[in-house]
């Protein structure tokens, strides 16, 4: 059943059931969770559900694009199953009083990056938050150096507010963290 759907992208409900190998591989490798919390100590299934326990609503990104990798040529195909499960999205940290969350986003299948798909799927979560949910802001940390990060919340009309210095370490060294914001009505 679809939850939130566009035009290449379908939101649906995470459940226990995308809690897959693909999913633990995904939770477990550096590249995807380069710039994210996840990935730092390795994951097991087991530990999953407590992992996911802070997640408030959490969805599960599907897809009708098909992504054939053929002597590194990337060709997208579509259909209309929207059978392809390619990574999450979440908000956190809803503060119901002041009607505020925190939002977040895993392409965890690295063959549709670069494919836009996060931009849609970040589009379906804001709305569902600021129009169905009610929320008047929700806000998202980047760390320095994510520029397809910067690049999907600017074109989903995101602001930068702040920048909290040496908050993160990655890659040997102490980034900076970018908040962004985006308040309902824009």
């Amino acid at each position: 059943m679809a939850y939130l759907q566009g035009n290449d992208i379908k939101l649906v409900k995470f459940t226990d059931r995308f809690v897959t190998p693909k999913y633990i591989d995904w939770l477990n490798d550096h590249d995807v969770n380069k710039y994210m919390c996840t990935g730092r100590i390795p994951i097991s299934k087991e530990e999953v559900g407590n992992r996911n326990d802070y997640c408030n609503i959490m969805f599960a990104i599907m897809t009708h694009i098909v992504v054939e990798n053929d002597a590194g040529v990337e060709l997208l195909v579509g259909s209309d199953s929207f059978s392809e499960y390619i990574g999450t999205m979440s908000i956190n940290a809803i503060d119901w009083i002041n009607r505020k969350g925190e939002i977040g986003c895993m392409i965890g299948n690295k063959h549709y990056w670069g494919a836009g798909l996060a931009t849609e799927s970040m589009y379906l979560l804001v709305d569902y938050a600021l129009n169905r949910l009610n929320l008047n802001k929700v806000e998202c940390g980047v760390v320095d150096g994510n520029i397809s990060s910067i690049k999907m919340l600017e074109k989903n009309g995101f602001k930068e507010y702040a920048i909290i210095p040496e908050d993160y370490w990655v890659e040997g060294k102490y980034n900076d963290v970018h908040r962004f914001y985006r308040l309902q009505g824009w």
